[in-house]
């Protein structure tokens, strides 16, 4: 057997560990997406659950707040802070769809809850007073969803 011979074996097995490397990385990387996806899900349902039982925990103060009383200066700081808590959240769960971490059946479910918590008692004044605390890209969904 001649160097040429050998050279050219040499190369095949050089060109198949590279092809076998570049299938074993892409499997690491798909697998890794999957995580980042499932993670993304259970940090949703975990703020999700968190939701829910500050609200059940503050029903009454809701069901106040949502009867149209007047409201004293902590039922507005209440309010604010609700709203401050739920953009702030909110605006995370944005910017993970927005990398693709976010299955678009799990944002829309979100989306569309938004739709309705933009209408809800004195957020339209929270936006106006604190909107520049949320990143551009959010703060334009935001509006949108406002009708602006």
């Amino acid at each position: 057997m001649n160097w040429e011979a050998v050279g050219a074996i040499a190369e095949g097995v050089g060109g198949l560990g590279v092809i076998l490397t570049l299938v074993y990385l892409s499997l690491q990387i798909r697998g890794s997406n999957r995580l980042a996806k499932a993670q993304s899900r259970h940090s949703m349902s975990e703020f999700a659950m968190g939701i829910s039982r500050f609200r059940a925990e503050h029903a009454d103060r809701y069901a106040r707040i949502a009867s149209g009383e007047d409201l004293s200066p902590g039922d507005k700081m209440f309010i604010y802070w609700s709203h401050m808590q739920m953009l702030t959240y909110g605006e995370s769960y944005f910017q993970l769809f927005q990398l693709g971490l976010m299955p678009d059946s799990h944002w829309m479910g979100y989306s569309n809850w938004i739709d309705g918590y933009v209408k809800q008692r004195d957020f339209e004044d929270f936006w106006r007073s604190d909107s520049t605390s949320f990143s551009e890209d959010y703060r334009e969904w935001i509006n949108q969803k406002l009708g602006k």
